[in-house]
């Protein structure tokens, strides 16, 4: 079964990506010269075997918006606004719950970060946006004739990434029980959030509503985090996504309270290693902790099929090493493309490059 623009892959790598580009761009000859972006495209697939889950995002990203200046520079930057005083957008066209637009910022000093677009409804010049617990005031972006450069990208809900029957798109069971449907479980921030499509309702619910309760057809699915899906049908599932390769390094917000958790997509299109990764470096992230032991460090957490292992970089080993593990070196331990990971953090942190992990672009 495929989705309408994406793919993942549980066995993926960098050569498969490569040969996707090519095939797909020739293919889309003109076309994709026409996005207003020169990432190249690409697809990946993850199949999810029957009985099983898999942590599942989507790296690549759908083409900018086909609104007037999806692409272009800020002129200005307000406490929970950015203006383009040129882009005669249409008034809401980037608002709707429907359909949920991102704009990323492609470059100046802040190049890489993501910002929901939000309400009050966009206006013929400005969208408001959701800032995450930054300022965006102090931030510094740029603004004017050298301004940042932007684009607006359309983001995903459930029901517009995993389908519905009512237009027999949805890619995975639906059932009128939550315990026979494939489910779909995205992090709240201390525990799982369940979905599943309820085929008696004709729509996507939580595991807990009744009749009574309102469709979740439109929870967003952010670009930036990952989700868990677990298949209760009794074939293995293909889940099947094209879009475009990022090429701005990510810079992802993450929650900084002690201990806490975030389930983070790293946004790497190819398979990528804790080594590669290295969040440990100040070029990824401010004061991550590293420690000899792993009560002391700061965690990256990764679903292996069966179960989570999590990882730290021992400073008297100068590696990235397994928490249940004496000494072996995981600098090599490989993150399969599309793989989300959870990161705790175990000191709080507040300012925005507290708050901000950078990961790699392809090749970065």
């Amino acid at each position: 079964m495929t989705i309408n623009r994406m793919k993942i892959s549980v066995s993926f790598n960098r050569s498969v990506v490569l040969l996707a580009v090519l095939l797909l761009n020739s293919a889309a000859g003109s076309a994709v010269a026409q996005v207003a972006s020169s990432a190249p495209v690409g697809y990946i697939v993850q199949t999810i075997p029957a009985g099983q889950s898999r942590s599942f995002s989507v790296p690549l990203d759908a083409p900018a918006s086909s609104q007037a200046n999806s692409v272009g520079r800020l002129t200005g930057v307000g406490e929970n606004w950015f203006d383009n005083a040129d882009a005669n957008w249409t008034a809401g066209a980037f608002s709707s719950v429907e359909a949920p637009y991102f704009i990323r910022l492609t470059s100046g000093a802040q190049t890489g970060r993501l910002f929901r677009i939000s309400n009050p409804a966009n206006t013929a010049t400005r969208v408001y946006v959701a800032d995450d617990g930054l300022t965006l005031l102090d931030l510094n972006i740029e603004v004017g004739p050298n301004g940042a450069r932007y684009e607006i990208i359309p983001a995903d809900t459930l029901a517009t990434l995993l389908g519905t029957a009512a237009d027999s798109s949805l890619v995975l069971q639906g059932a009128d029980d939550p315990l026979i449907a494939d489910l779909v479980q995205i992090w709240g921030g201390a525990s799982w959030i369940n979905f599943y499509f309820n085929t008696d309702w004709g729509r996507w619910a939580r595991d807990r509503d009744g009749v009574a309760s309102p469709s979740r057809n439109n929870f967003l699915l952010r670009p930036d985090r990952g989700v868990m899906i677990t298949r209760r049908g009794s074939t293995p599932l293909e889940i099947a996504v094209v879009g475009r390769v990022a090429v701005t390094p990510p810079r992802l917000v993450h929650t900084r309270t002690p201990n806490a958790f975030t389930f983070l997509a790293t946004m790497q299109a190819t398979d990528i290693t804790l080594g590669e990764l290295a969040l440990q470096n100040v070029s990824r992230s401010q004061d991550w902790l590293g420690a000899s032991t792993p009560d002391e460090a700061d965690l990256v957490v990764v679903w292996d099929g069966d179960s989570w292992f999590s990882y730290y970089y021992n400073t008297t080993n100068n590696h990235w090493q397994r928490v249940d593990e004496l000494g072996t070196d995981r600098d090599g331990y490989v993150i399969k493309a599309g793989t989300p990971v959870f990161v705790q953090r175990r000191q709080a942190g507040l300012t925005s490059e507290e708050l901000t992990l950078r990961f790699p672009s392809i090749g970065g």
